[in-house]
């Protein structure tokens, strides 16, 4: 059995996290890019690639959350769950991977040179990471498997 907090988080709230996401990068794709490069950068003007790589990561997140949000609800296997958030997690490093990468290009890496926008996307993604990595490690998952062993 799934415990409540991962349960509600993965098969509701992360899925809005994601939601939030796909809905940026597919109806406001200019407020995605300013997230990254500052209005002022010239990198923050949006071309036709931008568009369409935003719109292929805003159906990435969609596919996401139809996995959190139908797969997740239907079975308790915590096999399964652990599949899906580890599929989910190399998203997230990849997501970390390239705002350093994004950041870098700016010459913005220094602590004091982040703005708001990616002080948010940093903390949100790391608060979700840290909430999968405990699930994947199995964090608040032994008692439960323990108890199930010993009914086996």
């Amino acid at each position: 059995m799934i415990p409540s907090f991962y349960r509600v988080f993965f098969t509701s709230i992360d899925p809005l996290i994601a939601l939030s996401g796909a809905f940026f990068a597919l109806f406001q794709p200019d407020t995605t890019i300013a997230s990254m490069f500052p209005l002022s950068h010239a990198w923050a003007r949006i071309t036709p690639s931008h568009t369409m790589l935003l719109q292929q990561s805003g159906g990435f997140l969609i596919s996401i959350i139809v996995l959190q949000v139908a797969l997740l609800r239907y079975t308790q296997d915590v096999n399964i769950w652990k599949i899906v958030q580890s599929s989910i997690l190399v998203s997230d490093f990849t997501l970390f991977y390239s705002l350093w990468c994004a950041l870098d290009a700016q010459k913005r890496l220094h602590i004091g040179m982040l703005r708001a926008e990616e002080w948010g996307t940093v903390g949100i993604t790391a608060f979700v990471t840290v909430a999968r990595i405990l699930f994947i490690v199995g964090i608040g998952l032994e008692k439960k498997a323990q108890a199930a062993k010993k009914r086996n």
